[in-house]
């Protein structure tokens, strides 16, 4: 964008400015930075998509891209303990593909978390915290998956 400026006097004829009569011009220039696409993966690793998808974590009522779910063990026993611990199983295997997908290091931590927040809670309305059977097959899955894993 170029812009051409022309002054104008209110001197007296008598003191003359420079006989070209404008200014040079003026030259403006902006680049804009490239597009950084580390703050588009950001972004989507805050909104958490694969890790909102899954089926034990419970989403608050009004959800918004950018908000943490209510809860991320929200699991209710079917009654056979066989079924509810492989049903912890494979909900730690789809939680460690969403880890991963998400980029989100934490979520095992936050799925732990409220599994001892959901047994405590549990326990007082029996009067012991006992874990269900569906987090013990989380936290077994978990803990052979940690232990078979290659480390660098």
């Amino acid at each position: 964008m170029a812009v051409k400026l022309r002054v104008r006097s209110s001197r007296s004829s008598t003191s003359k400015l420079p006989t070209s009569g404008s200014a040079p011009f003026l030259r403006l220039a902006y680049s804009a930075p490239e597009a950084d696409r580390s703050t588009a993966a950001d972004i989507l690793r805050y909104m958490l998509p694969a890790t909102k998808a899954l089926p034990f974590v419970k989403l608050r009522s009004n959800d918004q891209p950018l908000w943490r779910p209510e809860s991320f063990w929200h699991v209710a026993s079917t009654g056979d303990r066989k079924k509810d611990v492989n049903l912890g199983r494979r909900y730690a295997r789809l939680a460690i593909a969403a880890m991963k997908a998400d980029r989100d290091r934490h979520l095992i931590a936050s799925v732990v978390q409220d599994i001892i927040s959901d047994t405590m809670t549990r326990g007082q309305a029996r009067g012991r915290a006992q874990p269900s059977a569906a987090a013990l097959g989380f936290l077994a899955e978990i803990s052979e998956y940690i232990a078979t894993a290659r480390l660098p």
